[in-house]
């Protein structure tokens, strides 16, 4: 094994290979414990620390393995607690410091800087108008691309929104509207205020999403989830509120 641990999608990780063959153990047990892992740590957790991936056996035929941060390989290996993997679990963590102090000393070259910069608001700007997002939402958004490319900020507008905007379920319960948020998603969608997206999932498939559509954006609009930025969480204005009352109660066929 050449390496314990290497960059991978400008991140350090080890694979499920390397820490089968440096603990012994067969690689499809391992593959047994990180899943485990995966279950027990949370989609949250998950999606930043284990990503799934594949390689070519001895035949030429693509078998599963895992790529693994350094949390995530903590969790894995945390009960391997013989002499000899405790050593080996020593090597793993004095490579992944090794590794990162090694990326942290390499800068980019101006011209990698500036391409890698232009491809990253590209997807800013693509990702924003397909979730329809909202103007504080696209503007996190270009806040975190020029941070990550490390270019200055001070030259974004700082918005400030005109009217606070809150959940559906904090709106029906202070209105008093006896019905479950739920139920009134599926009501939006039926009005044609509401829909349902879908976003590749990091387990494969796809996870399911709400966004509010252009029409719906009359009554709230679409900010960056908070559980993952891939996502939007329609929030609504408690002024118009009224409005949408008595659509979602069916006292109004449709939208006017």
């Amino acid at each position: 094994m050449n390496q314990l641990v290497f960059v991978e999608n400008n991140e350090v990780v080890t694979d499920s290979l390397t820490i089968a063959e440096m603990f012994g153990k067969d690689h499809g047990n391992v593959l047994k414990d990180i899943r485990k892992q995966v279950e027990y740590a949370g989609e949250e957790f998950a999606q930043v620390n284990f990503y799934s991936g594949s390689y070519l056996d001895k035949n030429n035929q693509s078998r599963p393995k895992f790529n693994l941060t350094e949390d995530a390989f903590a969790l894995v290996v945390f009960s391997y607690n013989t002499k000899e993997a405790v050593q080996t679990k020593i090597k793993f963590i004095q490579e992944f410091r090794r590794m990162k102090e090694f990326i942290q000393k390499q800068a980019y070259t101006p011209t990698d800087n500036t391409i890698e910069f232009e491809k990253h608001l590209i997807g800013v700007k693509y990702t924003s108008e397909i979730l329809r997002v909202d103007e504080p939402s696209k503007i996190r958004m270009l806040e975190e691309a020029h941070k990550q490319h490390g270019v200055p900020t001070n030259h974004l507008p700082v918005y400030v929104e005109e009217e606070l905007k809150v959940s559906l379920t904090q709106l029906l319960k202070e209105h008093d509207v006896k019905m479950s948020a739920a139920k009134a998603n599926t009501r939006l969608i039926e009005l044609g205020l509401l829909e349902i997206k879908e976003r590749p999932s990091s387990k494969g498939g796809t996870k399911e999403f709400k966004s509010l559509t252009n029409e719906g954006q009359y009554f709230g609009s679409n900010a960056i989830s908070p559980h993952n930025s891939k996502e939007t969480q329609p929030l609504y204005y408690p002024s118009k509120f009224s409005e949408l009352i008595p659509l979602l109660l069916g006292q109004v066929k449709e939208v006017s």
